[in-house]
This record gives C-alpha cells, sequence and structure tokens, in this order.
C-alpha cells in the first residue's frame, strides 16, 4: 500500500488510487521474546514479506532480527511495498510453492480470495481473541466462520473541517446541512469506498454478513435503505449543490486544502498534506444521517498472515504474533499514525488524548469491513453506475438495480 493510505484488491486500486487499513496482534504476545523456543526448532530460515515500506518496513525487520535472535533462527525481510505486480504476485508465487512463509501488511480484503483457493493457513486456535477488538475487525480476519490473520492496524474515514470557519464540528444532519450549507463541503460520492459511509448509514450493505460469513447471493445494494442513501447523494448534488457528480478525491482536497470549502470526507493518511498546507483543521466522528443513524464508513484491517505451503508454521505464527503484538501496533503508530486495532491501545490516552486520531479510533465503532470474499472485486468493477444516479441519468432505483444486476452478473462471469 501507499503510505498512510488504503488499499484494496484488483479493479479498486484504480478507483481508489491508495492504500488502506489494519490492526493488533493476538493478546497472547506482546514482545518478540515472549513465544516460547522450546516449541519452535532452531536454526530455521524464515522469509517475510512485507507490503509496507518507509520507517513501518524497517521496524518489521527489527521485530523480526529481535525474534529471530531469541529463537535461534534466521529472518530474511523482503520489501515489497513497490511491487508493480501488487498483491496478485503473492497468490502466484503461494501457487508455484515460491512465496514466502509470511506475509506482513496485506489488505484484509484479499485474504478471502488466498483462503478460497488454500493458500494460507488459519490462525491456530488461542493466538487471537476476539474479545480484544471490536467485532468489525473480527469480522474483517474472519472467512468462513476461521481467523486467517492477524490485524496489525486499521483505517477509515472521518470528517475533517475547517476551525477557522467552523468552530464546532457537527454532530447531526440538521447541523452538517446547515455548516456545508455556508461553508461547503466536497468529498469523491461516485467512488464506493467513501459513500458506502452513507448507503450503510441508511439501512443498505453489500454482501449479508451473518454466522460468520458473507453470503455473496445476498446483496443489498438495492434496499429500501440502500435506495435512500443514493436519493441523500443525489441531493448533495441537485437540491444542495455541494458538488457536481464528477467531484474526486483531487477536487475535494485541492478545494479544502486551499481553504474554499469547509468540510471532507477523508482517511488519517492526509493528515500530513493538511499539516503541510497549515490548513488548521480539526477531525470529528462522521455526523448521524436524516434518519438518525451514524454513518458506517468502510473498514480496511492491514494483517499478517502465513503461507499454507511453508514447513514452518509454527515458527511462522510465532513471528507473526511478534510483528502484529502490541508493542509492534504502538510502534507503528508512533511511526507513521497507523491506528491500532486492539481496542485497549486505541483507547489508551496516546490515541484519546490526540483529536484528530481519536475521531479516527471513535469511527471505528461504526465502520463496516470492507467484504474479504473474491466476489467483491465485481462490485468495484461494477461501481460505475453510482455516478450516472448522481447526475439524473438514472433514478436512484433504477441505478440501484443495475448496480445489483451487474454485480451478480460480474461473479457469474468470474466463477464460468
Amino acid at each position: 500500500m501507499m503510505k498512510n493510505k488504503i488499499i484494496v484488491v484488483g479493479a479498486a486500486m484504480s478507483f481508489l488510487t491508495a492504500s488502506l487499513a489494519g490492526c493488533g496482534s493476538a493478546p497472547t504476545t506482546t514482545s518478540a521474546s515472549s513465544s516460547s523456543s522450546t516449541a519452535i526448532p532452531k536454526g530455521q530460515t524464515i522469509t517475510v514479506w512485507s507490503w509496507q515500506g518507509g520507517p513501518i518496513y524497517n521496524q518489521v525487520v527489527k521485530i523480526a532480527n529481535a525474534w529471530a535472535k531469541a529463537h535461534g533462527d534466521t529472518v530474511k525481510v523482503v520489501n515489497q511495498s513497490n511491487n508493480p505486480n501488487g498483491f496478485q504476485f503473492y497468490a502466484t508465487a503461494a501457487r508455484s510453492g515460491k512465496g514466502p512463509d509470511v506475509v506482513f501488511g496485506m489488505p484484509h480484503d484479499n485474504n478471502g480470495l488466498f483462503a478460497e483457493e488454500g493458500l494460507i493457513s488459519p490462525v491456530p486456535q488461542g493466538d487471537f481473541n476476539p474479545a480484544d477488538y471490536n467485532a468489525s475487525v473480527d469480522e474483517a480476519v474472519t472467512i468462513n466462520d476461521k481467523v486467517y490473520s492477524l490485524p496489525d492496524f486499521v483505517q477509515t474515514t472521518a470528517l475533517y473541517y475547517n476551525k477557522s470557519m467552523i468552530k464546532t464540528p457537527p454532530k447531526t444532519w440538521a447541523q452538517f446541512v446547515q455548516d456545508a450549507n455556508k461553508y461547503g463541503f466536497m468529498y469523491p460520492q461516485h467512488n464506493l469506498y467513501f459513500n458506502f459511509a452513507v448507503i450503510g448509514g441508511m439501512g443498505g450493505y453489500v454482501f449479508k454478513y451473518q454466522n460468520g460469513k458473507l453470503d455473496p447471493q445476498n446483496i443489498g445494494l438495492n434496499t429500501p435503505g440502500a435506495i435512500q442513501g443514493f436519493t441523500l447523494m443525489r441531493e448533495m448534488d441537485s437540491k444542495y449543490h455541494w458538488m457536481t457528480p464528477s467531484t474526486d478525491s483531487a477536487v475535494s482536497l485541492s478545494k479544502f486544502t486551499a481553504g474554499k470549502i469547509g468540510m471532507t470526507i477523508n482517511g488519517p493518511w492526509d493528515i500530513p498534506s493538511f499539516q503541510a498546507a497549515k490548513i488548521p483543521f480539526g477531525v470529528a466522528p462522521l455526523p448521524t444521517l436524516p434518519n438518525g443513524h451514524p454513518m458506517t464508513p468502510f473498514l480496511g484491517v492491514i494483517t499478517t498472515f502465513v503461507n499454507a505451503r511453508s514447513p514452518y508454521q509454527a515458527a511462522d505464527w510465532s513471528l507473526a504474533k511478534a510483528l502484529s503484538s502490541s508493542n509492534a501496533q504502538m510502534e507503528y503508530f508512533q511511526l507513521e499514525q497507523q491506528i491500532p486495532a486492539l481496542t485497549s491501545l486505541r483507547e489508551s490516552p496516546t490515541i484519546q488524548n490526540n483529536a484528530s486520531f481519536k475521531a479516527f479510533s471513535d469511527e471505528v465503532r461504526y465502520a463496516v469491513p470492507m467484504p474479504n470474499i473474491p466476489q467483491m472485486q465485481a462490485v468495484w468493477s461494477a461501481m460505475s453506475v453510482i455516478e450516472d444516479i448522481i447526475n439524473g441519468k438514472l433514478t436512484p432505483t433504477t441505478g440501484a438495480n443495475d448496480f445489483v444486476k451487474d454485480i451478480k452478473q460480474g461473479i457469474k462471469v468470474a466463477q464460468s
């Protein structure tokens, strides 16, 4: 993933042009040396591929070396953050038996495909305690009722506002409309990653999640709630005139950075840019919607997993726990402000005393994990219909029905 940005698999990358979110490790491990070295054979050489570069990659190397020294093994960490072949590079390598033993920093929504193909191992019993995480984080790493990866850190979106214009950020829809009418508001609303906060908050969903599984046959993007969400998004242009259907991330961010609008929606990865522009910004949880319910932004979870074909499973998972430990999560936060996945860390004074990061941490309570099953690719591929709804070419009902129809067709083609 690009530094401080969200990543999703396949065609979604062309829409997000960025990389996305993750969490923490098993509660049983808080340092590189806490696992019992007696249970792990010595003299092994373990290869780790890291999809995180920069300072976090350097920290991964330090943690891996400390773990190797404690266990009498050797660890080789390879920086894959700029790999032009993306995440499918792992799948190709794993299928041929040439993949790494451990993968660090992989967005959770890729893991469904890997699990379906038998390319990653389920997390051993006892190495992940769901009670230590929000339910949404647990859901993100669960595939067909099995946990397949350890969370490293999480990413989601929240409301940025210009403090020179807006002294108190809006909490309700009525307050939000008042501020947006007066000071301006934009976001890339034709992008499902950003506008699911509205669709989900109004009652829509992508795939139904129940009993530890996502049902790709139960698509909720044309439910009455989803249609209300599309209607509201259309009204942002046609009724309130806050933006045009062509507004993308670059436009909304440039307008906010230039002080021409008072609010936008984005993730923590844009904090450095706003700081560099010397914008007096604040970050707050997203306001409630007209139905009184909170918005439901997508949640991304950056994870660590183990190659199912690695012969060093016990050592691999011990190392994976060290890379995803509570200590490691706080180090990732200190280095690149990546929000820890462990609830206890997000509720710590380090996070809670920083208004910006507290807002993103609070948003995790309402965030919905990006679906982690392969069928999500068909959703990203079909989302261009959203712009036709916003610009009035299609009614919200017709557009929503077309959206679902196209998704089902895409799934059918992929499975044929």
